[in-house]
């Protein structure tokens, strides 16, 4: 009788179901690399720059990371793709701040939206995983993990400094719920919208 039987190895997403969710994946920190790197010339607090300057590095260690993985899921390396137009809408939107003012809306985009949508999914995609086959995609699932935390957090601390006023919190609550409806209705990075 064998060790594992075919239940047993069965995951919950196909091989090409998880190429396809790597390939989101790999568009959403691909293009957020690109946007952080284009900010951090326009941003004028210091702090700020430099853990723009550092989360880049990461995003693109994370895109290296996910395109390197796409083959052994028989795709090509290192290719990206959007769900859909509306997840295109909603990473324009979010990189349209480029005024010297709009350092609380970039940092609202990034850690109050995107990254904390990112976090979610990774961590669902990664208690789907069947650690026994899928133990590549486990441990990228679990830098990108750790990381994004990370990140969030700082994010945090910063954007608590900088919307430090009544009127800077309730822009930046206003900047979030626009994002997020756009998200919603892109229905994330994986582009699965529900049903009204």
């Amino acid at each position: 009788m064998p060790l594992y039987d075919r239940r047993t190895l069965a995951g919950v997403y196909s091989v090409e179901e998880s190429a396809k969710m790597l390939r989101h994946y790999r568009y959403a920190e691909e293009h957020m690399m690109r946007i952080m790197a284009g900010w951090i010339a326009l941003t004028p607090e210091l702090p700020v720059k430099l853990e723009l300057g550092r989360q880049v590095w990461d995003c693109a260690q994370h895109a290296d990371l996910l395109g390197k993985r796409l083959p052994e899921l028989r795709a090509r390396a290192q290719t990206s793709e959007p769900p859909n137009e509306a997840f295109v809408a909603f990473m324009q939107a979010l990189a349209d701040r480029e005024q010297p003012g709009e350092t609380i809306e970039r940092l609202v985009g990034l850690f109050r939206v995107l990254k904390p949508h990112l976090l979610c999914v990774y961590t669902q995609h990664l208690s789907a995983c069947n650690p026994l086959y899928e133990a590549p995609t486990v441990r990228i699932l679990q830098r990108l993990i750790q990381e994004t935390q990370e990140h969030v957090i700082h994010g945090q601390i910063l954007l608590e400094d900088l919307a430090n006023t009544v009127a800077t919190r309730e822009r930046a609550v206003q900047w979030q719920l626009h994002l997020e409806k756009l998200l919603v209705a892109a229905g994330g990075v994986l582009g699965k919208r529900v049903a009204a």
